[in-house]
């Protein structure tokens, strides 16, 4: 990455959303007039496959999103009209027949101005396409019900009772002809290449299965998929609801979510999920399910790109690299096409039987226990006419149970004093931040490599000083960071494709890999790597530590520059924010959206696009993570109120490749320019090649100096602390496709540069 110098999809579109992925459908109208249907299919069991194919994570997926549907979502769902199919205790099944027949039912009785909520979770896989003019890689994505059959012998080519993209194209057009918006989610994969060199976490699993498995040879599949030389998401579609003239205008609206490209799987895995006891349990869950809800509990009245961005923002912030989500649809409008705009951080209290003061909100809230909330006598009262303060004393996912609590400010209050139809309002959310690393298998090398990294990782943990919040936990638990020493060649034999192990080095290194554990030779997904001690024995050398550190440093401080961008103090009205990029060979600059996470290549150039419509000066500074983690201050400049920059930033060059991402960060400014250079640092290596502040400028300090012993709050309802906001936006980096740079072409655009962009 160089600084620049000078300072027919859509209308293809959902025919039907591909099964692999997630997707997420919406309307408008007015809520009061309308009602709210949902189908929730979450196929966990399997009977006529193998039971090694079953899945874990589905019914729970089922539980949870039922759950918020009818007691959480900020528009009501009445129990009756939220159906269910699965594999959870006292459900149908969701067979082939009886998904259909749920559709069938819900297209009987929407109407126009209702909304419908569709949920798929389970497996997903492809097939030969009955009717190859409609597939232009030749073939189907189907998602697995609940009956499916391996493909006969007699025909190995088509499996029995699948449920493929084109059924669900015709009964998402049935259901949308009423007139209804639709949101769908299919929360499944039908394949994937990715290796581990690390251990799966226990429980986690692929929501994928590969059709040779079900019996379908790979000869039976005749047109390969197109290759993809134009740096566009491939997303296999089928079933043509919009046709070349354009869709009925009658139809509701849609918008969708995938969890990954065709190429790419998603998986389920356990979460810590609290218990109504005290404990914790690990419970199996869709990531993408789980990460989708996670947002909406916090704010359930954003926009459908908002939540795009946030789901993009919570893998960034946990260093899941892969798989790719990719969003489309009318993503502006708001999620659930909420009409009714209410406090995202309050609700009401609820005095359970046991005289126990409960609210609908717990940890896909960001509470836990111990978290503070203002007392208020009505939705309305202001946080200054709090009657008291009450604490988290325990939560589950959607409930909390309180009790009062005190400060400098709040006496204790007597619990049979609170007023029926309080409210409690969340004082801030903090964001606490802490690299999680997996210690190395045991099974991938000899004894005395692990320990010496295992040694390594005591002696950093022990130090007072190191510059990050470190906690190590098992090769099979959950982390951002999974350590595994391993040589190219073994790397190797876990790469399909891959140069033959044989020829390639055999000397161990210490590979930190992300949260995925995927290990590859492949440029743009091989992972950073250091040499392990010159002899490995059980203590670990000065020097080895010393740079597993720094390594473990540099990822922290990109991972929660990432993390930083789920939350915002400033409104939406406040700024404009847009990212713009020149392709090599064009002269046109087309905008960068998040939701789709565009590609980008060598010789292209970014431009930045921003006005400050706060009413207070404000200072952005534009960062780049590169896929080694390091980090690159591209732009930086301040707007007195209702400025605007528009400027190039930077041009990709050859060394930028795989998972990268622009970090803009917009603050209140204050007398000078702020200045976050103190954030850049050089990436990793590759085996082939602090002031005393509050809020986000303070948390920015805590991660560019030093450990952040606070869990500073970004989300305040303290006036007096400056507004910021964090964006982001996550980049594909692939190989050059031969044109021209497009720093020598001239763009084409009706704005001229304006502002400045100064940096570095």
């Amino acid at each position: 990455m160089s600084r620049f110098s000078l300072s027919r999809r859509m209308r293809l579109f959902l025919a039907l959303a591909p099964v692999c992925l997630l997707g997420t459908m919406v309307a408008g109208g007015a809520a009061e007039a309308r009602e709210n249907y949902a189908l929730i299919v979450a196929n966990s069991d399997y009977p006529n496959l193998d039971p090694k194919y079953w899945l874990k994570g589905p019914k729970n997926d089922e539980t949870l999103v039922r759950d918020y549907l009818i007691n959480n979502a900020p528009v009501k769902f009445a129990p009756q009209n939220v159906l269910a199919l699965g594999s959870g205790e006292g459900m149908q099944l969701g067979t082939h027949q009886a998904i259909l027949d749920s559709l069938g039912k819900i297209a009987g009785e929407a109407k126009a101005g209702d909304f419908v909520y569709l949920h798929f979770s389970g497996h997903g896989s492809q097939q030969p396409a009955k009717a190859d003019t409609t597939e232009a890689d030749g073939r189907d994505e189907i998602f697995l019900s609940a009956d499916t059959q391996m493909a006969p012998a007699d025909n190995p080519t088509f499996m029995p009772n699948v449920l493929t993209d084109d059924e669900i194209g015709t009964a998402l057009k049935a259901i949308r002809k009423t007139g209804a918006s639709v949101w769908v989610v299919f929360d499944s994969c039908h394949s994937g290449t990715v290796t581990r060199g690390a251990p799966d976490e226990a429980g986690a699993a692929d929501r994928k299965i590969e059709p040779a498995d079900l019996g379908i040879a790979d000869s039976a599949f005749t047109q390969p998929a197109p290759a993809d030389d134009k740096g566009t998401r491939s997303v296999p579609l089928a079933g043509d609801v919009y046709a070349d003239g354009g869709e009925d205008a009658k139809m509701g609206p849609l918008v969708a979510f995938f969890a990954a490209q065709s190429t790419e799987t998603t998986q389920e895995r356990g979460f810590d999920v609290p218990q109504p006891d005290g404990t914790t349990a690990k419970i199996p869950y869709g990531v993408f399910t789980y990460t989708i809800f996670s947002a909406l509990a916090k704010n359930p009245n954003m926009t459908y790109r908002q939540l795009a961005q946030s789901v993009l923002a919570s893998y960034a912030g946990g260093n899941v690299l892969k798989p790719t989500p990719l969003f489309e649809g009318k993503l502006d409008a708001t999620v659930f096409a909420n009409t009714e705009v209410a406090d995202a951080e309050q609700w009401p209290t609820v005095v359970g039987g046991n005289g126990a003061l409960t609210i609908s909100a717990g940890q896909l809230h960001g509470l836990a226990a111990g978290t503070k909330l203002l007392l208020l006598p009505s939705p309305g009262a202001s946080s200054d006419q709090a009657i008291g303060l009450m604490q988290v004393a325990s939560a589950t996912q959607l409930r909390s149970t309180l009790v009062p609590a005190t400060d400098e400010k709040h006496p204790l209050i007597d619990a049979k004093a609170i007023p029926t139809g309080a409210y409690v309002r969340l004082v801030d959310v903090a964001y606490p931040f802490e690299l999680k690393v997996a210690r190395p298998d045991p099974a991938t090398t000899d004894a005395a490599q692990v320990k010496a990294v295992n040694t390594a990782l005591e002696t950093i943990l022990a130090d007072s000083s190191a510059q990050l919040k470190l906690k190590v936990v098992e090769p099979g638990e959950a982390a951002d960071v999974r350590l595994a020493v391993l040589s190219e060649a073994q790397v190797a034999k876990l790469t399909p494709g891959a140069v033959e192990p044989q020829s390639r080095d055999a000397t161990p290194q210490l590979w930190l890999l992300p949260a995925s554990g995927e290990a590859s030779l492949e440029p743009q997904r091989r992972a950073p790597a250091m040499a392990m001690p010159a002899s490995a024995v059980a203590t670990a050398d000065d020097a080895f530590t010393k740079g597993l550190e720094s390594n473990l440093v540099t990822i922290f401080r990109a991972t929660g520059l990432s993390q930083l961008s789920q939350a915002s103090t400033f409104k939406p009205k406040d700024f404009t924010l847009n990212f713009g990029l020149q392709t090599a060979g064009s002269d046109t600059i087309a905008p960068l959206a998040a939701e789709t996470t565009p590609v980008i290549r060598p010789g292209d150039r970014l431009y930045v696009d921003f006005s400050n419509t706060s009413g207070k000066p404000a200072d952005i500074n534009v960062l780049y993570i590169d896929h080694t983690y390091g980090i690159t201050l591209l732009c930086q400049s301040h707007l007195a109120a209702n400025d605007h920059l528009f400027q190039p930033m930077a041009d990709i060059e050859a060394s930028d490749q795989g998972s990268e991402r622009i970090v803009a960060v917009i603050n209140e400014s204050g007398k000078d320019l702020t200045d976050l250079s103190f954030l850049t640092q050089p990436g990793l290596p590759v085996a082939t090649r602090g002031v005393d502040q509050e809020g986000l400028m303070g948390m920015l300090a805590d991660l560019g100096s030093g450990v952040p012993t606070r869990a500073a709050p970004v989300m305040q309802t303290d006036t007096k602390t400056p507004r910021g906001a964090v964006v982001m936006v996550p980049l594909e980096a692939l190989a050059p496709n031969g044109a021209d740079p497009a720093a020598g072409i001239a763009p084409a655009d009706a704005r001229q540069p304006e502002g400045s962009c100064a940096a570095g």
